[in-house]
């Protein structure tokens, strides 16, 4: 028994310090969401532009509209992290990214926690799955994106191998934003798929 709680602990440090650079962005769309919560009770009673910015409406006939706007946001989210870790000063706003991601959900879920039990149920039946399935993979990339960016800001310094494995690195880091990419339009799809079927769930 010993044995396995000693190698469970070496398993989460190993996981822990191969992954150190996903738990500050993890924070920081936690911090983001608990800001949103906060922010939208202050507002409280919402005007009603704000209430229908936040809403999350069932897709009926609406199908491929629905997909596209959900994929348009993958592209430009993506995009926008891809991009910011291609400049040597980009690090600042690659922090953003997951706090303002979280600030929004934060906002959406407040909406509907003020419309009482029918408004739980949809945050947990379809809005948070994709919530949180979105926050992973914007967590992942942003951290690729910061990785980057803090080597090309090292190119900057005096002394340092200007271009040395530079080519090797952009070529995977595309690879992976395309991965990112692929696997953000799937949770998309899973998104639209469920608002259509559970669609009467959403207040």
């Amino acid at each position: 028994m010993k044995r396995t709680t000693t190698r469970r602990k070496r398993e989460i440090k190993s996981f822990c310090a191969e992954n150190r650079r996903l738990f500050p962005f993890a924070g920081l769309f936690l911090a983001g969401a608990v800001l949103g919560v906060l922010v939208y009770l202050t507002l409280t009673p919402a005007s009603d532009s704000l209430d229908a910015l936040l809403r999350v409406p069932a897709v009926t006939d609406d199908f491929f509209p629905a997909l596209g706007t959900r994929l348009f946001s993958a592209v430009l989210l993506l995009g926008g992290l891809y991009l910011l870790g291609l400049w040597a000063c980009g690090a600042p706003f690659i922090l953003l990214v997951p706090l303002l991601y979280g600030l929004g959900l934060g906002l959406t879920e407040a909406h509907y926690y003020t419309m009482g039990q029918a408004g739980v149920i949809a945050v947990a039946a379809v809005i948070l799955p994709y919530g949180l399935l979105t926050a992973a993979v914007l967590v992942a990339a942003a951290a690729e994106s910061l990785r980057l960016s803090t080597v090309l800001s090292r190119q900057l310094l005096p002394g340092s191998d200007r271009g040395e494995g530079l080519w090797a690195g952009f070529r995977l880091y595309t690879l992976r934003y395309l991965l990112f990419l692929a696997v953000a339009a799937v949770i998309g799809l899973a998104d639209v798929l469920l608002r259509r079927v559970a669609g009467g769930l959403l207040p």
